[in-house]
């Protein structure tokens, strides 16, 4: 057998051959008939399997970065909801009755997975940050040493100044143009997540960003309805491939069998 013109690849009962095939015409030379077939036909369950293997794995990665853009959608859904009807574009959601890090959080960690650039920007409003944080206690106690979450906690309910110095330095470390991440472990400088939510967030930005993720998740919709049809029509050639398969064999076995009455009936 030659090999394919202009270097295409081969094909072999409508599936496509690679180069680590295990079937090759020169193996197939002085094999009787049956041997060939089930050869040839073997050789294409393989390549099917590997394709629908491939295929599942693309399927999950997508259930996966959909199942991300919903908890990204509910989220900011969530905090749009903090802002009364008729809110002005630039109203920020510190603002608008309390952020959240936690909130902050689960929306950038879920939006840096799905790959998603939420398109938020900030401004120099920072020095409010601890003060406008619904879970400040909270977030102090989780990610910070026992002394410096009290003095955080102290400047926030009576003003005491070393809890203000290090607020002013925790906040050098959340500022920038990117929304932040809580740290995965105490001490850990803070992740930055581009285009992420921030406490500073304004509602026009809000709007915009829901819009976006939603028609992320519509094109991730319609990519999953794609790749599913696509393992369906794989699956089915699998099949068929089995079936054609076991009735080869079946009819080699009944015509071995009529062959073998007739030797003894003679």
């Amino acid at each position: 057998m030659s090999g394919p013109v202009g270097g295409s690849q081969p094909v072999l009962g409508g599936v496509g051959l690679e180069s680590s095939s295990g079937v090759r015409g020169a193996d197939l030379v002085g094999a009787d008939q049956e041997t060939a077939m089930l050869s040839v036909q073997g050789e294409r369950s393989r390549l099917l399997d590997k394709q629908i293997e491939t295929q599942i794995q693309e399927l999950r990665a997508l259930n996966r970065r959909l199942e991300l853009l919903n908890t990204v959608q509910a989220g900011l859904k969530a905090v749009q909801a903090q802002f009364k009807a008729g809110a002005k574009y630039d109203k920020e959601w510190h603002d608008a009755g309390g952020w959240s890090f936690r909130r902050a959080d689960e929306i950038n960690r879920a939006a840096a997975e799905a790959g998603l650039n939420l398109g938020f920007s900030s401004d120099s409003n920072t020095w409010r940050l601890f003060g406008h944080m619904s879970d400040m206690k909270e977030f102090a106690n989780a990610y910070l040493p026992p002394d410096q979450a009290r003095q955080l906690a102290k400047w926030r309910d009576d003003g005491d100044l070393r809890g203000h110095f290090l607020a002013g330095a925790l906040v050098k470390q959340m500022a920038g143009s990117d929304g932040f991440m809580t740290p995965d472990y105490p001490g850990q400088t803070l992740n930055r997540c581009p285009g992420g939510i921030r406490y500073d967030s304004d509602y026009g930005e809000l709007r915009q960003a829901v819009q976006r993720v939603q028609g992320a998740i519509d094109e991730a919709s319609n990519q999953q309805q794609d790749q599913m049809l696509r393992l369906q029509a794989l699956t089915n050639r699998r099949n068929e491939s089995a079936d054609m398969l076991s009735n080869y064999i079946r009819k080699m076995q009944d015509s071995k069998m009529a062959i073998s009455e007739k030797i003894r009936g003679t």
